[in-house]
């Protein structure tokens, strides 16, 4: 495949047209929009991850460790630390 013809279907892929419908200016505005608009991160500038919810996927952020010994454990140890796994979750918003 020529480096044309992959613009081409990209171009065809974005804009949601057929190949006859799309003129070499369509073409050409795309990928310069494209180039404008590229952040070098893989991605556009202009996204932001969504918090995830319940009912919706998104980012979480990741939770505060918690130290704990298994081979000194005790109800005592173990309830303190499900307490901090729950408070840390809390934290970080990834358990409301």
């Amino acid at each position: 495949m020529q480096i044309t013809d992959a613009l081409k279907n990209l171009a065809v892929k974005a804009c949601g047209s057929s190949l006859e419908d799309l003129t070499e200016d369509q073409i050409a505005d795309l990928i310069q929009h494209i180039a404008d608009n590229w952040n070098g991160q893989g991605g556009s500038a202009g996204y932001t991850l969504p918090a995830a919810t319940e009912q919706e996927l998104g980012g979480v952020k990741k939770a505060a460790a918690v130290t704990f010994t298994q081979a000194e454990a005790t109800a005592e140890t173990c309830a303190q630390a499900i307490a901090d796994i729950i408070t840390n979750l809390k934290t970080s918003g990834i358990m409301a």
